[in-house]
């Protein structure tokens, strides 16, 4: 018998195995589905749809007339993961891991990443698939490519887009990893009602295949009603070689796959060839032509609508681009199941439901408070009595005796309708059931508890955040294979130079120009600010970077948001508290403080504390080219030193020798005009003493020009002392007086016993 495969084209054998793979997985995620529609609508219940309610209690209740009331408490303890989670999203962060990368490269990788994510409202994808996963237990969202320019050019642009729900994504049952990225397959699909697909796809309105064609697999690709679209992405493995070996002449080492090199140097190649043979008997250690065997996952993607290929492209990156996050994923007994936060508080929330209906149920049942009051007391007066319940009368009359004249009793009302305790009491036994299962307290829901210190209540919110903690780290992992991918696919995507205008974390505007044939990783170009002084607004700050994406290595990690490390939030606190005790402490401690902080470029506050605390304290190993610029420095400064200070040695020197000569000249001019005033004082000293022996008496008149010529030669010789000024005044006193005595002598004619003046 002919093999039925050989009669079929290329195009239908591709899609018989897409519909056979289809089948593998609805077949392994039967359960997970149900289950997973069970707990989306039970989550979303509501008094209008009932989905908190089975159906057959539903109708039971209701034709009884019994209320069935939904108070929805669950959707309360997953709207505090989903939010929180929008709160406190992670982020992609970029980390250089070899070849020629650098920690500036990588933050410039991770401002394309973010740019990206601004392109396509990344908020809102996550925040989907966020939603999905925590109620559900799966949720997914897809990376395409689309032009960047709708209306004119051919550069291509990345964007992660929303998957609108989980039901409509079929990946590999086959998985190992968590965040589904070894898939070899994966589907996303849409049942088309008919007449949308004529006018959507009129060219290819005929999709149903050969006769031949039709297999059980088919199975709902092609109905009377609908038609199924589908996108299917396939891993189709390539074995090649990678080669790597040094060219003699130069020592240059050139490396790559043996089929690329081949096609675009096949010189190379050759060169290849003829090394290998001759180091064919060099041990395997020693050669420097090597190659080993690897396997290239080309992913190829095709539309499928119906039994009809309608499109087809390869896909750039080597991952199929369908991302998934998980809540629990359990395999029991051969089966899959996941859970989101909604399964363990179905019961709790029934039993929630049942006695509120049932104590609102219990107190209807009875009946409301009425009078209670002797015929003859309200006779008369039945109508007061009759719309008490309806009226607010200011009184009530009544008869107070009988005909009789015995005394009647005033009416009294009855005793209210009382709630039964029991359901009270189930009520307060479900709720805490819900905490208890969900591991949200009080803490968490925003309500008042025993623990009334920040230690406890802080305790408690650790506790509820380190039950659901698992929800974030999905959504986190999701994230990080995000930032994978796109890794991959960037330099694959912008193969042509192109210009963006990005706003960096920190408000830094980077002109980015992406250029393939750039010989370094990245470039920085600072660009001066023009800056008015009038200007009320700072101009804002740019920077020209170019970056070339396909030099060096990175890795991706994923940090989550604050509210989800709360270790680091106590280590911030504890630090604070020592730095205010403690002024040494940011001399010594600084940079850790801000490493655990959490607001915005806490981070790069950090780095650049370290770089004013010591080494001998932070342990930081000296750079060694830093160490030799440094000492080098040191020796050229400690020359220049050593020049200046001989230089202005000999400038002292020289000062000093010209300061003496100066002083010497000085001490010259000094004396010589000492010497003359002497010989002045002593002629001027004669002469008076020649006026005194040889004439009539000096008179003072005489004496004063004497004296101040006296004073003047004294001071210009330098003389002006008060014993020597006492002196001259003496000597001056002493002629003069003599030479008034002498004159009287000669007048009285030479009287030699008069008395001595």
């Amino acid at each position: 018998m002919p093999d039925i495969d050989s009669w079929l084209t290329e195009d239908e054998k591709i899609v018989q195995e897409a519909q056979r793979r289809f089948k593998s997985c609805e077949e392994w995620e039967s359960t997970a589905w149900t289950n997973f529609d069970y707990d989306y609508k039970f989550a979303n219940g509501d008094s209008v749809n009932m989905y908190q309610w089975d159906n057959w209690v539903v109708g039971d209740r209701l034709d009884n007339q019994r209320p069935c009331l939904t108070i929805n408490k669950t959707m309360q303890h997953c709207l505090q993961i989903i939010n929180d989670g929008k709160q406190n999203k992670p982020g992609v962060n970029i980390r250089p891991v070899g070849e020629d990368a650098s920690f500036e490269a990588a933050q410039i990788y991770e401002e394309v990443i973010r740019h990206i994510e601004y392109l396509s409202n990344a908020e809102n994808v996550y925040d989907k698939a966020s939603e999905f996963q925590v109620i559900g237990g799966i949720g997914y969202w897809r990376i395409i490519t689309d032009w960047a320019n709708k209306s004119k050019g051919f550069d291509q642009e990345i964007y992660l887009r929303p998957i609108k729900h989980p039901k409509s994504v079929r990946l590999d049952p086959d998985i190992n990893e968590t965040d589904g990225s070894d898939a070899r397959f994966g589907y996303i699909f849409n049942d088309v009602p008919r007449d949308l697909y004529k006018s959507d796809y009129p060219e290819f309105e005929d999709v149903g295949g050969s006769v031949v064609f039709q297999t059980s697999d088919a199975d709902g690709w092609y109905t009377k009603d609908h038609i199924r679209v589908c996108e299917y992405f396939r891993k189709n493995p390539k074995k090649d070689k990678w080669i790597e070996f040094v060219l003699p002449q130069t020592g240059e080492t050139i490396d790559g796959y043996y089929s690329e090199l081949k096609k675009d140097n096949p010189d190379a190649i050759a060169q290849f060839e003829e090394i290998k043979k001759q180091e064919k008997k060099v041990p395997l250690a020693d050669r420097t032509a090597r190659e080993r065997t690897v396997s290239k996952n080309n992913i190829e993607w095709y539309k499928i609508a119906g039994n009809t290929i309608i499109d087809r492209r390869p896909w750039l990156g080597e991952y199929i681009p369908i991302i998934r996050i998980v809540g629990i994923e359990t395999i029991i007994d051969g089966r899959l199941d996941r859970k989101g936060h909604v399964r363990p508080l179905l019961d709790p929330q029934r039993i929630y439901n049942v006695n509120s209906s049932a104590n609102v149920e219990f107190g209807a049942l009875q009946t409301k408070s009425p009078f209670r009051a002797a015929g003859d007391a309200i006779e008369g007066y039945e109508e007061y009595y009759k719309n008490a319940n309806l009226n607010n009368s200011s009184y009530l009359p009544f008869n107070a005796y009988d005909d009789e004249g015995r005394s009647l009793p005033p009416p009294d009302r009855m005793p209210a309708p009382q709630s039964s305790p029991a359901y009270v009491q189930q009520m307060q036994i479900a709720q805490n059931e819900m905490m208890m299962v969900s591991g949200q307290y009080q803490a968490q829901m925003g309500e008042n508890e025993n623990a009334k210190s920040g230690i406890a209540i802080n305790a408690r919110q650790r506790q509820g955040d380190r039950a659901t903690y698992h929800y974030i780290d999905g959504q986190s992992i999701g994230i990080r294979n995000t930032g994978k991918q796109l890794i991959d696919l960037i330099p694959k995507v912008y193969t042509k130079k192109r210009v963006m205008r990005i706003e960096a974390k920190d408000g830094t505007i980077l002109n980015l120009t992406i250029d393939p044939n750039h010989t370094e990783a990245m470039t920085k170009v600072p660009v001066p600010e023009q800056q008015d002084p009038n200007a009320s607004v700072p101009t804002e700050k740019v920077l020209d970077i170019i970056f070339n994406p396909n030099i060096g290595n990175y890795t991706v990690v994923s940090d989550s948001g604050p509210s989800f490390a709360p270790l680091r939030q106590e280590a911030f606190n504890a630090l604070t508290q020592i730095a205010a005790q403690n002024k040494e402490f940011m001399n010594i401690g600084g940079d850790l403080l801000w490493k655990v902080a959490d607001f915005p470029e806490a981070q790069e506050l950090a780095r650049r504390w370290r770089r004013i605390i010591p080494p001998n304290i932070t342990g930081d190993a000296p750079n060694p080219q830093l160490t030799q610029a440094m000492h080098d420095a040191s020796n050229k400064i400690e020359q220049q030193l050593s020049i200046i200070t001989k230089q202005t040695k000999e400038l002292a020197d020289k000062d000093r020798e010209m300061d003496l000569k100066e002083a010497e000249l000085k001490l010259r001019e000094k004396e010589a005009i000492a010497r003359e005033s002497r010989e002045d004082y002593r002629a001027e000293n004669q002469r008076i003493q020649a006026l005194g022996n040889s004439g009539p008496a000096i008179t003072p008149e005489q004496i004063q020009p004497v004296l101040q010529q006296l004073l003047k030669g004294m001071l210009l010789a330098g003389e002006l002392d008060p014993v020597k000024l006492a002196i001259g005044i003496r000597d001056i006193e002493h002629n003069a007086m003599t030479s008034d005595k002498l004159a009287q002598m000669n007048n009285s004619g030479g009287d030699n016993n008069a008395p001595a003046a």
